[in-house]
């Protein structure tokens, strides 16, 4: 089935519906997310890993109301999704700015928190986590 059902072929925050490639083979596999007792809070991990099996090319029904970048509307107003956002966050930005922010208030907790993103970062010649992340999507 992985032939038949490859994924998505862009890592992004774009929603991503694996029943939409019909295939008269096969239906894709169908998997449902049990949270267990998760808090099911919008940008919660579990979200996060729900997301990349959906990308994988896994049939699991869901909405993007749990994701980053989901807005719920005023009364009686629209919700928005903004897939940018998301896509910001699965590609690490978020964690370049909380180092930034560590770095300019107290650059020894800087060095001892993100010592090895420091050290794979230099290893692998990017300059940020979204660029490192966005080499691994490649």
């Amino acid at each position: 089935m992985d032939t038949i059902y490859k994924g998505a072929k862009k890592i992004s925050g774009e929603n991503y519906d694996v029943t939409a490639e019909e295939n008269d083979e096969r239906r894709p596999f169908k998997a449902v997310l049990d949270i267990g007792l998760v808090r099911p809070t919008i940008g919660n991990r579990v979200f996060a890993v729900m997301k990349g099996a959906a990308d994988g090319g896994l049939n699991i029904p869901h909405s993007e109301g749990k994701f980053p970048g989901f807005e719920k509307g005023e009364k009686g107003g629209k919700d928005e999704y903004d897939a940018e956002t998301h896509g910001e966050r699965i590609f690490g930005a978020h964690i370049d700015e909380y180092m930034e922010k560590l770095k300019k208030e107290d650059e020894e907790k800087y060095n001892k928190q993100f010592s090895l993103w420091i050290k794979n970062l230099k290893e692998s010649g990017k300059k940020s986590v979204k660029d490192l992340f966005a080499s691994i999507f490649e």
